[in-house]
């Protein structure tokens, strides 16, 4: 059984290995918005106030003199009446044009499509963002992350999903948040519970990308069995971390909380994956993990003493006994 505090010593223990790597990282994952915590823009909210003027100029075209006219027209948010300005050689003249009902119904309709059809553009380009770019960068940071704590991990590991069956890894992606959205729709709870049963999709994925969705997702629930509470206790015990780096304006947030808790988190991940190997559950036949990988694999059953997670490896029940550090 995995404990908080073990999973954050080997998380900080990883860190001062790795430091300014580990920070780099998770400040480009934070500015994508990869991370709770981070600086999306794609899941940002602006709130905005209404202008209480609204002035539009143009210029109506050359006159017989050779000369332009600028007409302005403006309108108070409380008043129905809009004032039209003309301005043309020097000379200028104003009117109040007050407007019916029916045009202003006409005028507030196009309003509002304009609006409906910036906000569908806007919307399909930060899902786009979102499918295409965000979500492969994420388990690409996660990869990231598992490797530092276990050894010490390149940056370049960030791009990992680009170049490893990357439609594959966009498909489950995917599946995933869809998932998770359509039972938050069901008054939001079953879609938190959902989203902490497949908290370690991204994970398996950074170990086997080729891993097919449902299999991703069904072992990612088992992973998650009896987990579900503590992982979202562990979550929670970085409020007060989370608090210092709002005090600091965000420093203390950047340079230490979050690569503190992706490295937590990862750390996680290796513990629940070391223990469906240790209690002799099949790890997926995709790649070096699968059961008749090289040399049986690096996690197989049947590691030999080089398996580092093997059976009979350096952490397997054969072992050396020291095992790893939780």
């Amino acid at each position: 059984m995995w404990t908080r505090s073990k999973l954050k010593e080997v998380g900080k223990a990883a860190l001062h290995r790795n430091y300014w790597k580990i920070v780099l990282v998770s400040m480009i994952l934070m500015v994508l918005g990869c991370e709770t915590g981070g600086l999306s823009f794609h899941k940002t909210v602006y709130n905005g106030s209404a202008e209480t003027n609204m002035e539009e100029s143009y210029e109506s075209g050359p006159l017989p003199t050779g000369k332009k006219s600028v007409v302005t027209v403006k309108k108070r948010a409380d008043s129905d009446k809009v004032t039209v300005e003309r301005s043309s050689g020097g000379e200028s003249a104003s009117e109040e044009v007050e407007i019916s009902f029916f045009e202003g119904l006409i005028v507030g309709f196009v309003a509002v499509i304009i609006f409906l059809i910036i906000f569908a553009i806007v919307l399909a380009v930060i899902l786009a963002l979102d499918i295409f770019l965000i979500n492969p960068f994420s388990v690409g940071g996660k990869r990231f992350m598992v490797k530092s704590v276990e050894d010490v991990a390149q940056v370049k590991e960030i791009a990992f999903s680009f170049d490893h069956s990357y439609k594959n890894i966009v498909k489950v992606m995917f599946r995933m948040d869809l998932s998770i959205f359509l039972w938050t729709l069901l008054f939001i709870i079953p879609g938190i519970i959902k989203m902490y049963e497949y908290y370690m999709v991204p994970y398996i994925l950074t170990e086997n990308p080729d891993m097919e969705y449902r299999a991703a997702m069904q072992m990612s629930r088992e992973m998650m069995e009896g987990n579900k509470w503590k992982t979202f206790v562990l979550g929670l015990s970085f409020i007060l971390w989370h608090i210092l780096g709002t005090l600091t304006l965000g420093i203390a947030e950047v340079l230490y909380v979050q690569p503190y808790r992706n490295l937590t988190f990862a750390a996680l991940y290796c513990q629940l994956r070391n223990t469906r190997v240790m209690n002799h559950v099949e790890m997926p036949v995709y790649g070096q993990y699968g059961m008749g990988g090289t040399a049986n694999g690096q996690y197989g059953l049947n590691g030999n003493d080089n398996g580092q997670y093997g059976m009979n490896g350096q952490y397997g029940t054969n072992g050396d006994g020291n095992g790893q550090q939780w």
